[in-house]
């Protein structure tokens, strides 16, 4: 798998100078999910975000009759958990994988470590995150890859 081409092809990285995506690669883990497996569940500590490389998840909500409905799908080049690497939190959702499914994943320890160590590549990310969760609020669809 090519992780560079992989952040360079999501939203949330586009436009970012490859030297800073050559950095992220390093801090990143590419992890392998078998189908009908939960990545993150509603309720659990937010502390990392992920982008699908190749596969489907569902994005599950917990109803007030306890059960669960499945609110959307997300596909590869879809970022999950952005907020993740900014704040301390909870997930809002369930993501199950669908089927097999390949993610990058950078933990927020990891981007902590990047901030201490080079503050110009972290100043470069936050601004790319902004400028994305920015174009996420004014779209129709980009409130399902809001998801902490």
């Amino acid at each position: 798998m090519n992780t560079v081409k992989v952040l360079k092809g999501t939203s949330l990285f586009k436009g970012v100078d490859e030297r800073i995506i050559n950095i992220l690669v390093n801090i990143s883990e590419t992890v392998s999910v078998p189908a009908e497996t939960v990545i993150f569940a509603e309720g659990m500590q937010s502390d990392a975000m992920f982008i699908i490389v190749s596969g489907k998840v569902d994005v599950i909500k917990d109803t007030q009759d306890e059960k669960e409905s499945v609110i959307g799908e997300l596909l590869p080049g879809d970022v999950m958990g952005v907020l993740s690497l900014f704040q301390d939190g909870n997930r809002a959702v369930t993501v199950k994988a669908k089927e097999p499914v390949a993610l990058v994943t950078i933990t927020k320890e990891n981007f902590e470590n990047l901030v201490k160590n080079n503050i110009h590549a972290a100043y470069q990310v936050l601004l790319s995150a902004t400028q994305h969760v920015a174009n996420l609020l004014n779209s129709s669809e980009g409130l399902k890859e809001m998801i902490q």
